[in-house]
């Protein structure tokens, strides 16, 4: 028997009248009524493979319902009140927009820039392929229309849609002296086409209109709120900030860490007009993973010591409640099945990623360091040990799992980076958390 799982937000997903509250791996998803944050329903798509290790959920609403892709070029879901109702295969492409009855799918990969040629030569691109915009109807048909230029992305509007295209190879400028270069860096042509319905069966780039959309609201506010940059920045946040009691709303960390401490996240409320700064509400140290406006309160899930939490933030008075109805929910009956086990193919991986860290204490300047395995899989991690000055007399200690939930190989191969940059700058936990003079970062 499984043991329990507790749903861990990752995304969140206006809905009409609800909140969706998606795992941050798992296929499901916490329905909540945003005035009373109470769970109206769980929902899963379990019957979707599970994305490869590495990528991610890619998350779209109409507002009605989701559309889940598990990981690039996936096959496609729609999810309703009622779980999983349809199921396509939009053949290798990349759910970017839904609306107008249908999801949306490109080939979203940049053109090949080529290869240097030899110091001072520049790279020359090859031709440049054509394009895919694949239409996924409700009822889980698809259509597939013929591009002459690579694709990137779809924007959806009240005048028409506009598929955003490569127009032209990237090109190459030199860094440093262009006659003896052997660095270059690449810039892509993009530009948006106008299109009008109904939709040819082949779109050609000089036959329509080269146009950029009204500014389109960042994906924290449009509904498919995954990670995102999540610093506090109130540059333009009259125009795409989020829109929530009156006021418009920036969310993030603040840019300037306090002396000795950690990066607090705050939110603020501006003037839409002025944007002069109305309000302000401070959320605590930690890292932000997602920010919503859903039935008039401000939703943001932070991350703190390793452990996710769901914030409500009433826009008006500034109140914050912490919603720990989510974190309750037991959802192993609805999680994917576990892969084959082999126990040797498994302790080999396990030992190598543990060898990783061994010589850690030297080149991470670590005193006492010490990595081991820990767990069963498929909740094997390597366990780092060491001490620091963060906690005189006692240990840190940091954790990275081996495999991931459905027990699949997986290397965090920027494990020591993040533990040097979050010892450089001192995001860690307060000492007073540490347990038998033991403190987990």
């Amino acid at each position: 028997m499984r043991n329990k799982r507790f749903l861990r937000p990752g995304h969140l997903v206006p809905l009409d009248g609800l909140l969706g509250v998606l795992d941050e791996f798992q296929p499901v998803a916490a329905l909540m009524a945003p005035d009373t944050a109470a769970v109206r329903a769980v929902v899963d798509w379990r019957e979707l493979p599970p994305p490869a290790p590495g990528t991610a959920t890619r998350v779209v609403t109409d507002h009605h319902r989701l559309w889940v892709q598990q990981g690039p070029g996936g096959p496609i879901g729609r999810v309703d009140e009622g779980g999983l109702r349809q199921v396509a295969d939009p053949d290798g492409a990349d759910l970017v927009a839904v609306g107008r009855g249908a999801a949306w799918c490109v080939d979203s990969r940049s053109p090949d820039p080529g290869r240097p040629g030899g110091p001072g030569v520049a790279p020359v691109p090859p031709p440049m392929p054509e394009g895919r915009l694949v239409v996924v109807a409700e009822d889980g048909g698809t259509r597939t229309i013929a591009v002459d230029r690579p694709t990137e992305s779809v924007t959806l509007r009240t005048d028409g849609m506009y598929l955003r295209v490569h127009g032209k190879p990237p090109t190459a400028a030199p860094m440093g002296d262009p006659r003896t270069a052997t660095g270059w860096t690449c810039d892509y042509h993009v530009e948006d086409l106008r299109l009008t319905e109904p939709l040819p069966d082949r779109i050609e780039y000089e036959q329509h209109e080269k146009r950029e959309p009204d500014l389109e609201p960042p994906p924290w506010s449009h509904g498919g709120a995954g990670q995102w940059l999540a610093w506090h920045d109130t540059d333009s946040v009259s125009s795409d900030g989020l829109p929530a009691g009156g006021l418009r709303w920036a969310v993030g960390r603040v840019l300037e860490q306090p002396e000795g401490g950690s990066y607090p996240i705050v939110a603020t409320g501006h003037d839409p007009e002025s944007g002069a700064e109305r309000l302000r509400v401070d959320l605590g140290a930690g890292l932000l993973h997602a920010a919503v406006e859903c039935g008039g309160f401000l939703w943001v899930v932070v991350q703190r010591n390793r452990l996710r939490e769901l914030l409500r933030i009433d826009p008006v008075t500034g109140q914050v409640n912490a919603v720990s109805q989510v974190g309750s929910i037991d959802i192993a009956d609805r999680c994917w099945p576990l892969v084959g086990f082999d126990a040797g193919e498994a302790a080999a991986h396990a030992e190598t990623e543990r060898a990783r860290f061994e010589d850690a204490g030297r080149y991470l300047h670590l005193s006492d360091a010490r990595s081991e395995l820990e767990g069963e899989w498929p909740d094997l991690r390597v366990r780092l040990t060491f001490r620091h000055p963060h906690l005189p007399g006692g240990w840190l200690r940091r954790r990275w799992r081996v495999f991931d939930e459905v027990g699949r190989r997986v290397s965090e191969m920027h494990a020591d980076v993040h533990l040097m940059e979050d010892l450089e700058t001192g995001q860690l936990p307060p000492p007073q958390n540490a347990v038998d003079c033991v403190l987990d970062i």
